[in-house]
């Protein structure tokens, strides 16, 4: 046990408390045995004086008050004196007779076992309590005197001496007893006192190992809580504490590990364009171009790179804006058969050149959709724009938009060259692209699901892909909704 630990300074405290409490309790409790004890033989002596009292007075033969007062100073171990109302001792029973004059005057305290403060007291008709040694038996006793005040009787006080050698033997034995008893009580209290320190102590330890922890950086350790008292308060709140930090610091992690991601993608994404508009920049200056058809091509290329870099920035900007919550959306009930109307002319062009199909099938009781306009054909021109790059010339595209229960179902399923399973929880990552050898050739930035996926989580809503190499792709949009009758 660490001398400088809480369960120790603890057990400390309440082992002198415990030994404080029970010493001044022990002295107090022997004090009070000593006490009580002899009252109580004082009040049994004197209740047995004024028993011989009693029968002495009424008893005529001395032979027989003699043997009744031998019997009763038998019974106690002790002596009894009778005295007669001149003082003189009519019966002397019990221990030292055979060695001491019985022709006593209770007057006459150098052959009396009384002092003078008893004498006067019995003749002033007052019951004599003592205890200590007393030079008559050249003992300790204890010495009850009880006057008899009847004036019928030819009694005049009872006296009786107890050795008090007996009596302290069976006091003793009690206080070996209560010694003992206090001893084990202290050594049960001590045991129990560590175990009690150790378990009070017990969430203060576990929170200053936790806060250790915590101090070297691992917020991944817990308290166990089994109070609701301060102390389980206490420990809820730093549990509290580490699993924000825990979160906090996972955030700083996933946002310095997405920084240094997107600074790297980015690099990479522009680097091209960059390297072609400079390559194409420079055979235009040292006059490469053979005649106008080839210069016109050079510029063709440095354009198509430049719009795409355009693209690229303008994809970022509009991501970030949403990422960071700075993107205010105009919110509002939109006509989804409109929607596709417009977009489907906004394709014609482009599906006629891929030659595919692009079909609508919208429920008769065209839904609302609770959003930005601009935003949900954002999404559409997106998710056509990939199908329409992925379908091979011959296939087809179609766009699914029904009411299911409070929302609005968008299907958007081609018949394209589909994606591999293992790029499926990618796809909606800044910059990936799974289709690494076509993906320059077919214009994309490599930003536009993860575009959709936040203009789709800022409705309220949910997207889904299901895909199958060989077989095509189908993209499920939930977004809230508002139902009308047509």
């Amino acid at each position: 046990m660490k001398s400088n630990s809480i369960v120790t300074k603890l057990w400390i405290v309440i082992n002198i408390l415990t030994l404080i409490v029970i010493g001044v309790a022990g002295i107090l409790h022997m004090s009070i045995m000593d006490k009580i004890y002899y009252d109580v033989q004082f009040k049994q002596l004197t209740s047995l004086a004024k028993k011989v009292a009693n029968f002495t007075s009424t008893e005529n033969d001395s032979l027989a008050m003699d043997l009744k007062v031998k019997l009763a100073s038998d019974l106690i171990e002790g002596n009894i004196m009778v005295y007669d109302k001149n003082g003189i001792v009519q019966t002397f029973e019990g221990f030292a007779k055979s060695t001491k004059d019985t022709s006593l005057v209770l007057t006459d305290p150098t052959y009396s076992p009384l002092t003078e403060d008893d004498i006067k007291k019995l003749l002033n008709g007052e019951t004599v309590f003592n205890k200590g040694n007393n030079p008559f038996f050249n003992t300790q006793v204890l010495t009850v005197g009880v006057p008899v005040t009847d004036p019928q009787s030819s009694i005049g006080a009872v006296v009786i001496h107890v050795p008090i050698e007996p009596l302290a033997g069976q006091l003793a034995v009690f206080k070996t007893i209560t010694v003992y008893s206090t001893v084990g009580g202290l050594a049960l209290g001590i045991t129990l006192s560590y175990l009690f320190s150790k378990k009070v102590s017990e969430p203060l330890r576990s929170m200053s190992r936790v806060a250790l922890a915590m101090a070297n950086g691992d917020f991944s350790r817990r308290i166990t809580i089994n109070t609701n008292d301060e102390v389980g308060l206490l420990a809820d709140s730093l549990n509290t504490v580490s699993g924000q930090l825990q979160e906090k610091l996972a955030q700083l992690e996933r946002l310095d590990q997405t920084r240094r991601e997107f600074v790297s993608n980015l690099s990479h994404e522009m680097k091209t364009p960059l390297s072609i508009i400079q390559a194409f920049t420079e055979a235009l200056q040292d006059d490469l171009a053979v005649d106008v058809n080839e210069k016109n091509s050079y510029l063709n290329n440095i354009y198509e790179e430049t719009a795409r870099l355009k693209r690229l920035i303008t994809d970022i900007l509009d991501l970030k804006k949403m990422e960071e919550g700075y993107e205010d959306f105009k919110m509002n009930y939109v006509d989804l058969k409109l929607l596709a109307s417009s977009v489907q002319s906004n394709f014609s062009t482009l599906v006629e050149e891929k030659g595919v199909k692009l079909i609508f099938h919208i429920s008769r009781k065209t839904p609302l959709a609770w959003g930005d306009s601009d935003r949900i054909k954002q999404v559409f021109i997106n998710l056509l724009d990939n199908a329409i790059r992925h379908t091979p010339r011959g296939g087809e595209i179609v766009i699914t938009i029904a009411h299911k229960a409070d929302n609005v179902l968008i299907e958007i399923k081609d018949s394209g060259i589909g994606i591999a399973s293992e790029d499926l929880p990618m796809i909606w990552e800044r910059f990936y692209k799974g289709d690494k050898s076509r993906s320059r050739s077919q214009g994309g930035t490599g930003l536009g699901l993860a575009i959709v996926k936040r203009i789709i989580e800022t409705h309220g809503g949910h997207i889904s892909v299901w895909s199958k190499p060989g077989e095509g792709t189908m993209f499920t949009i939930i977004l809230p909704k508002k139902m009308v009758v047509q």
